[in-house]
This record gives structure tokens, sequence and C-alpha cells, in this order.
């Protein structure tokens, strides 16, 4: 692919917006448009006379709009041809784990899981947010099995409720102590449903404690994919020594087995929702869950390196990402070779991987400038060196 034929991926999307009475200024950003970049008026700068600024999106309704257009436009640096291909961005997608005991105590706790399931999904959905969903228990043909109907599964209940890619279910039997082992020895059959640009949480029902402890977990996890070194961690479990509980007559004594003191460990190192199985009370705790997933779905700025256009090459070398105010004003934001060197530049994005790269990341501070627009275009741009960070 030469220097001057180059390919973009342009990404139309609809950013967060700031409050009405925002008068929000970040760097050459303002709400009255792109300062001191090139394009639009002869300062540099969007004409606010004419332009009237950015419209205020009121963080909500985030959604992709892609505009058609034709291989041989001009775009990108250089002149470089561009293609539009269609991808969707705006809040991040959410990935969730749920983890289900199935042991034989627990065969109340299996059925209001499957009462709440749907509403958790339903209100993550009222609020566009893209999720998918993993569930991990034995069907019901075991007392505390589990089996989804719609719309969140697919109505093959009591056999088969998987919807992939939406929801999926890994029909294995989950033990007293060992979810946190099932989540790991599954990950090669759920993999492909985690999304690397996406957050990841995990939700753990269970009346017992974990043999597998907490650091040994997080280490686990990250040695699974790097964007699994992070995660939100929710557990519904008892949260009280048994002993106390029955010499205090709380409702833990006689309807827990253990204290679920590894989860409480991962709940506070990662800041999830702890709910108390003991007072049977579930619909409050997913709400809850729902709520922190929702809460967490800000506008992404990473995305997974698209495809090349049929009888191209992809070149690491050759990609170069551009922001447009959509008033004819436009930044190109140059690449650093590593996240720590983000500090060093106005604005930058890096490669998950620069050896074998999957994901580009805008710099944080670049993150933060683009939180609170209306709508923007972003382009990556396939075929032209790339531009090093200034």
């Amino acid at each position: 692919m030469g220097k001057t034929e180059c390919t973009s991926l342009v990404l139309l999307a609809a950013l967060l917006g700031c409050g009405d009475d925002d008068a929000r200024e970040m760097g050459t950003f303002t709400q009255t448009g792109l300062t001191g970049i090139s394009g639009g008026t002869g300062d540099g700068g969007a004409d606010d006379s004419t332009s009237g600024g950015f419209e205020d999106s009121g963080g909500t309704g985030l959604k992709l709009d892609v505009e058609a257009m034709s291989a041989g436009d001009e775009g990108g640096p250089d002149g470089c041809e561009s293609l539009v291909d269609e991808a969707d961005v705006g809040p991040k997608p959410q990935d969730i784990i749920v983890v289900v005991d199935n042991s034989g105590s627990m065969s109340a706790e299996a059925s209001f899981v499957q009462q709440q399931m749907n509403s958790f999904s339903v209100q993550i959905g009222a609020a566009n947010i893209d999720s998918h969903i993993v569930l991990i228990s034995a069907y019901p043909s075991s007392d505390a099995g589990v089996c989804i109907d719609p719309p969140l599964g697919s109505g093959g209940c009591p056999a088969d409720d998987n919807n992939a890619p939406g929801f999926v279910h890994i029909g294995a039997s989950v033990g007293s102590n060992d979810a946190l082992q099932q989540i790991i020895s599954h990950y090669p059959e759920y993999s492909q449903y985690l999304r690397q640009t996406a957050v990841t949480h995990i939700v753990v029902v269970t009346d017992d404690d974990s043999d597998l402890g907490a650091p040994e977990f997080i280490s686990q996890m990250a040695g699974l994919s790097p964007h699994l070194s992070e995660f939100k961690f929710h557990g519904i479990i008892a949260p009280e020594d048994l002993v106390a509980a029955c010499l205090n007559g709380t409702t833990c004594c006689g309807l827990a087995a253990d204290q679920g003191t590894v989860y409480q460990q991962l709940i506070a190192t990662t800041g999830g929702v702890e709910g108390n199985l003991c007072e049977q009370q579930f619909q409050p705790i997913f709400q809850a869950v729902a709520q922190q997933v929702i809460g967490g779905a800000t506008l992404s700025c990473s995305w997974e390196v698209p495809e090349p256009p049929a009888g191209e090459e992809f070149d690491k070398d050759e990609v170069n990402i551009e922001f447009d105010d959509g008033q004819g004003g436009t930044l190109q934001i140059g690449r650093v070779d590593d996240p720590s060197l983000c500090g060093g530049v106005a604005d930058g994005w890096y490669y998950d991987d620069p050896n074998a790269p999957s994901v580009i990341t805008v710099c944080p501070q670049t993150c933060t400038k683009i939180q609170g627009f209306a709508q923007a275009e972003i382009s990556i741009i396939f075929g032209c060196a790339t531009i090093p960070a200034g």
C-alpha cells in the first residue's frame, strides 16, 4: 500500500456530553470547537459566530452514525484516499461473568438468580450498554441448576438457553468452594465472547468461601489475557462469621456454609458490590450491580485494530489517528511507543502490544478531551507512515 493511497476507517460517534452550565475547556478543546488546529477559520480554530460550538449531548443516547463515503474522497494525512467502514463506538462495552454455586444448599438461591437475570440484562440494555453475559452454572438437572428464559436466554430451557453472543451458558457444575477456579478453567470455552475493549465484571453467588485466594485469582486472571488484569468483582455471599451469626441470632446462622472472606477481599480490592445472601433479597443486589455496570460505561477510548480492506496488508507502522470536530477543523494524534510516554506529549495514542497490535488506545489526556462533545469523528487511517506524537 503506497504512501499516497491510504485507507481510513472513519468512526462517527455521539460523544459524552457536559452539563448545560459547564463552561468546559480542556487543552485546545472548548465547547465552542477546536482551536489551534488545521482547518476551520483563518486562525486555525472553529468560527464561533457561525458554528455555535458543539452541542451538549447530555451524556445519553450515544449511538454511532455512519456516513456513506466512497473510496477516493480526501481524508487523512497527505491527502490519503479514504474508505468508510461501519463500526460501533460509544460507551465502553461491558462483559459480565456470573457464577452460581450449584451445591445442594443453594437450590433456593438458584431460583432467585433465574428470576433476576432477565431484569438485570433489560436494565443494562435500556441504558444502551453493549453487554455480553457469560453464565457458569449447571442446568436444572442439578438441584441448584439454572436456565434463563427469553429475552436473555434463547427459549430452550431446561436443556439449552444459549443465545450468543449476548448470552452464553457454560453448563458446568460449580461446587461450594471452586467458583473462582471454574472461571479460570472454563476460559477457553467463553473467551471468544469477551472483548479486549470491554470492562469485565464478575458476579459470584455462593453460600460458602473460595479455596483459591484473592491474590492468586487476580494473578491467574491477568495470565489469561492482559485486558483481564483489571475487573470489577461483585458477590452475593455470606458476609459474617457463622459462629458469631449463631451467637447473635442473625439470618446467616444455619443458612450459610461459611463466610465469603475471599470474595470480600476481591470486592474491596476492585470496588464492587457486596450483597448479603442471608437476606435472600436478590433484586436490589442485582440492581446495584447493574448500576455499577451502567455507571462505568464512559466513552470508549480504545478500538480494536480493524481488518484492512480486501487486497491490502496491515503495517503497524503505517497507521494514523485523526480527530475531526465536524466543522472543518482536524487534529492529527501522533503515536507514542509506550503508554508511560503519554505524559510527555500533548496528545497521543499507543498499541496494546507494539509487536503484535490488536488494540489502539488514546492517551488519558486525549481521552479526557473527547469526553465532552456531542459529536465527533475519529479516523483510523491505514497506509501512511505513522506520525509520532510531539
